[in-house]
């Protein structure tokens, strides 16, 4: 609930009438779909205390929609993405092996996936304001809420272990990252952030990669 009320403030104060700025410039809205590639470290699904399936999530996909309030050098973008991560059973394996040697090859993972859905303000600045392309730093602050299913380990098609799943409160989340604009009569842009969700005990991190445009 915290997510959503957060969100409809920020789309409310973003898409009210425009007012002038300074010099008589009024800033334009545009709108906007992205795609998303990021590596992740998550504290792991974690059931008393246990923490078994710590780094074994791959890479995770996913997309999203933003608003675009630009003004002359700085813009500000609301944004809502979702992404989605699967265990990775290589990891798995790998893991295991420092504690039962070649026996690790008989186990698997299946379920355990998690998904993250997320909303952000983000302040974008120009830094080399070309005719074309226009590099620009970015950072915000945001609400995700990740989500883990039901995990099995099973070992040769049976399974001796069960981690239930489970739905986290919503948590802040804070990111930095830099990309580039490419106008040619619609925008494209491709971006890089660093982002940190305040999971408890300890704090995930994500270096999403993404590749959009803004009509």
């Amino acid at each position: 609930m915290r997510a959503l009320a957060l969100c409809s403030l920020l789309f409310i104060a973003v898409s009210s009438p425009a007012q002038p700025v300074v010099g008589g410039l009024a800033p334009s809205v545009h709108f906007g779909v992205q795609a998303e590639f990021t590596n992740a470290n998550f504290p792991g699904p974690q059931v008393n205390g246990s923490t078994a399936l710590k780094d074994v999530y791959g890479a995770g996909f996913g997309g999203g929609a933003h608003l675009d309030v630009e003004f002359a050098m700085l813009s500000l973008r609301l944004s809502g993405d979702y992404l989605s991560f699967s265990p990775d059973n290589d990891k798995y394996r790998q893991g295991l092996e420092s504690v039962i040697g070649t026996a690790a090859g008989q186990f698997t993972v299946s379920g355990g996936g998690i998904t993250v859905l997320s909303g952000n303000i983000n302040a974008k600045m120009a830094i080399l304001p070309l005719p074309l392309i226009k590099p620009y730093l970015t950072g915000g602050i945001g609400l995700a809420r990740l989500s883990v299913e039901d995990a099995n380990i099973t070992q040769n098609g049976a399974v001796t272990k069960s981690f239930p799943g489970f739905s986290s409160d919503t948590k802040t989340m804070f990111n930095l990252g830099a990309g580039v604009d490419v106008s040619i009569g619609v925008t494209l842009f491709l971006e890089v952030k660093y982002t940190w969700v305040m999971t408890d005990p300890k704090t995930s991190t994500l270096v999403p990669i993404q590749i959009g445009i803004t009509f």
